[in-house]
């Protein structure tokens, strides 16, 4: 079997760029559980032989997975390889979240390079079409009532839409939510920001993934996009906050961590400056 490395939060892993070989991968849903509003994590760490998935409806917490590290929140996905420590503390309660423990099929010969490498999988990741993960959601809470086989088949069968979706969503050329340009750095580094927009994280990490100084990264980015990385960021996490605000009964202080801020204060005056609407205002405004 070959082996999927992993990358995430860490200052020495590697950004995760996904390709078609990775959009091929077939999982098999091999155990789940469904937590409703869960106070706290029972164990702190802990270890598992497969691989597992925390898929977050609502609530938040930090985690630690080999060299990564960060905070999920409502709408992603953290998927921890086998034998690694997964350590987590809770970070907004309670936390509605559903665990699934995973195997992938093993691929054919073809999609494994010469050398023996294979393609990283992300510890953390966030699908755009957030209308189709929480429908996954609801059809995954439904198949909870059936038993044995029959429920691990279906909930396997909803995983790979998502999984495959998502790298869809990434792969170079694809995705319409995705801006391009004739640098390539800088593309990855706009999916780099994707990928890392719910947790604490800026210009001066990413420069240091891309091997740049953070006025270089700046520049090349401003060049590509006609915005600084910053800038990029915010909107992402605009788009993320407004998201929350319209599908979930999160707070604004949950909502500030699930998009990567120090406090729901500063959410608010940045979401005010930027939408010219407070938070509560455009909640009131957009719920149906």
């Amino acid at each position: 079997m070959a082996n999927f490395g992993i990358t995430g939060g860490g200052k020495q892993t590697e950004a995760f760029e996904p390709t078609m070989r990775l959009a091929e991968l077939e999982w098999s849903v091999t155990g789940y559980t469904f937590w409703n509003k869960k106070r706290d994590f029972i164990l702190q760490s802990d270890t598992y032989p497969t691989w597992c998935l925390f898929a977050i409806e609502s609530g938040s917490f930090a985690y630690e997975i080999g060299e990564s590290h960060g905070t999920a929140g409502s709408g992603s996905l953290v998927l921890c390889p086998p034998n690694v420590p997964f350590r987590r503390r809770t970070a907004a309660s309670p936390m509605t979240f559903h665990f699934v423990l995973l195997r992938w099929n093993e691929p054919h010969p073809d999609n494994i390079s010469e050398d023996g490498s294979a393609p990283r999988l992300p510890v953390t990741f966030t699908p755009a079409d957030s209308h189709r993960l929480f429908d996954t959601f609801g059809k995954w809470r439904r198949l909870n009532a059936l038993s044995g086989f029959k429920r691990l088949s279906l909930i396997s069968h909803y995983w790979n839409d998502i999984w495959k979706t998502w790298c869809l969503e990434h792969i170079e050329g694809d995705g319409p939510d995705v801006p391009r340009s004739a640098d390539k750095l800088m593309n990855r580094a706009a999916r780099r920001l994707e990928e890392r927009c719910s947790e604490p994280y800026g210009v001066k990490e990413l420069a240091g993934e891309l091997g740049l100084s953070p006025v270089q990264l700046i520049r090349r980015f401003r060049a590509a996009y006609n915005m600084t990385p910053g800038d990029y960021l915010t909107g992402l996490r605009m788009k993320q906050a407004c998201r929350l605000l319209c599908e979930t009964r999160m707070t604004i202080e949950q909502i500030a961590s699930a998009c990567g801020y120090a406090s729901g204060y500063y959410l608010s005056r940045l979401f005010a400056a930027r939408m010219s609407v407070t938070p509560s205002e455009y909640r009131r405004r957009n719920r149906v």
